[in-house]
């Protein structure tokens, strides 16, 4: 982990947004221990099950509602609501018919992330 890239203090708009799965717009920042990565899915977006063998996972939504199915149990989140999946544990999630903003947490952070993390927006 190169240290110089870690800030105290940043938003949203300070990072580069990738787009992933077609339509949603995700940013990635880690830390030395952690992971953040917030999700701006669209409406009626699904997402397969499938598990992390090596990341614990938690996320809260922020905006919107969303379906998670976590170990076979499924509940309905709404903005404040979290969701834990253990490591190796599967998940899936979908959206319904409006926006959602989602962020999540993996610990430790997930390897093939690094490369979309902490990717600053060019000073202007």
């Amino acid at each position: 982990m190169d240290e110089s890239m870690l800030r105290a203090f940043f938003g949203f708009d300070d990072l580069e947004v990738e787009i992933v799965e077609g339509d949603v717009e995700r940013v990635v920042y880690t830390g030395a221990h952690m992971q953040i990565v917030e999700y701006r899915f669209p409406p009626e977006k699904e997402f397969s099950a499938h598990s992390h063998e090596l990341n614990e996972q938690m996320g809260v939504l922020l905006k919107g509602r969303m379906g998670f199915e976590v170990a076979g149990v499924e509940r309905i989140l709404r903005p404040g609501d979290f969701y834990h999946a253990r490591i190796g544990q599967t998940h899936r999630a979908w959206t319904f018919d409006q926006p959602s903003v989602l962020l999540d947490v993996f610990a430790p952070p997930r390897e093939d992330l690094l490369a979309r993390s902490n990717v600053w927006k060019p000073l202007k």
